[in-house]
């Protein structure tokens, strides 16, 4: 193994375990596709963002997503899925691009926003189905 790829699967490591101790303390859940269709029919708002663990721009939008959850855990169900881990959630859905969240509302994907967005239009895309709700 030469040093770079030592040094990349180190780091890599690293923000795994960032990643899971992130979710844990946070109101997200993982969503897998073992749990998906049971998260979307047991929630009427639904949020999910999909990312991998070698996405730069997925880790720049974790605070973003985090933030928002915690504002609106009240009204929505926020859940994190790695496309790595959980392939046939992120092709069912069509995810090409991460990070990708799609919003669902009564198990209905109703939106979606590509890329690490800023958290004004998180926050104004997901406010048009919260009254839906």
């Amino acid at each position: 193994m030469s040093e770079l790829d030592a040094l990349i699967k180190e780091i890599s490591s690293r923000l795994e375990k960032k990643s899971e101790e992130f979710v844990k303390k946070s109101k997200i859940i993982k969503i897998t596709d073992d749990n998906v269709d049971k998260v979307l029919k047991e929630n009427k708002v639904v949020v999910i963002d999909f990312w991998a663990e070698w996405c730069s721009p997925c880790h720049l939008y974790e605070p973003i997503f985090e933030k928002v959850a915690e504002k609106y855990s009240d009204k929505a169900t926020f859940g994190r899925l790695n496309v790595d881990e959980n392939p046939k959630t992120a092709d069912r859905y069509q995810v090409l691009n991460i990070p990708t969240t799609l919003i669902f509302v009564n198990g209905n994907l109703v939106d979606s926003l590509v890329g690490a967005v800023d958290e004004e239009t998180l926050e104004g895309t997901l406010a048009k189905y919260l009254d839906r709700g």
